[in-house]
């Protein structure tokens, strides 16, 4: 059984418990940088107030700029987003109205600025062969899935952030935060892993963190 596993340090999402994205930066940033923030810093970074979700760019931006060489695929265009809660709720139907609920407009598009013009974007959905050939080169793919699907639950989406750790021939391994049982390497069947990354809410997204960047300016 062919079997990769990366060595990314384990974090819980041990705070307000809506901070699965910034777990995630962390351990990407202690991985490749040898740096340790706080989910509060990253709270700062990212623009997140307390209650709110955190939006993949939000992370991104954030992540780019401290000098970490990151690349965003989604299967939704960013652009649209710029129109704000009206392409939000057309584009997620009857999801939208919670997420709204828990979402900082401008701040998310304000960072959905600042990804496209650091130009770190591609509109693309990432098959699991090519996510498999990412961690085989080293890198960390941060992706957004609907935790829901993993727990075997109904109801609306339950957007979850996860640091895929490594694969093997029928499992995905990622840290799961928690709050709720927290557990570091989770395994998970593919086919269901697949499943909760292609739920509603998601868009397929999936940050691809490869070291630190080198600097041209």
């Amino acid at each position: 059984m062919i079997r990769m596993l990366l060595s990314i340090p384990f974090y819980e999402n041990n705070g307000e418990g809506n901070q699965c994205v910034q777990v995630g930066m962390k351990s990407v940033l202690s991985y490749f940088n040898g740096k340790e923030f706080s989910l509060e810093e990253l709270d700062f970074l990212t623009g997140r107030r307390k209650g709110l979700w955190t939006w993949t760019p939000q992370c991104v931006a954030v992540l780019y700029k401290l000098g970490l060489d990151v690349k965003y695929y989604s299967k939704t265009d960013l652009k649209p987003f710029l129109e704000g809660e009206s392409f939000i709720r057309s584009l997620y139907g009857p999801d939208a109205e919670k997420m709204l609920q828990f979402t900082d407009v401008p701040v998310v598009i304000d960072s959905i600025r600042k990804v496209l013009r650091y130009n770190i974007f591609e509109k693309k959905k990432l098959s699991l062969e090519e996510i498999e050939t990412v961690i085989k080169k080293g890198s960390v793919p941060l992706v957004l899935i609907d935790n829901n699907k993993i727990a075997g639950k109904t109801g609306s989406y339950q957007g979850h952030f996860v640091a895929i750790t490594g694969f093997d021939d029928n499992h995905i391994f990622y840290h799961e935060s928690g709050p709720k049982s927290p557990q570091a390497n989770k395994k998970v069947v593919k086919s269901l892993f697949i499943e909760a990354w292609n739920a509603n809410g998601t868009d397929n997204d999936l940050v691809v963190v490869s070291g630190k960047r080198e600097r041209t300016h």
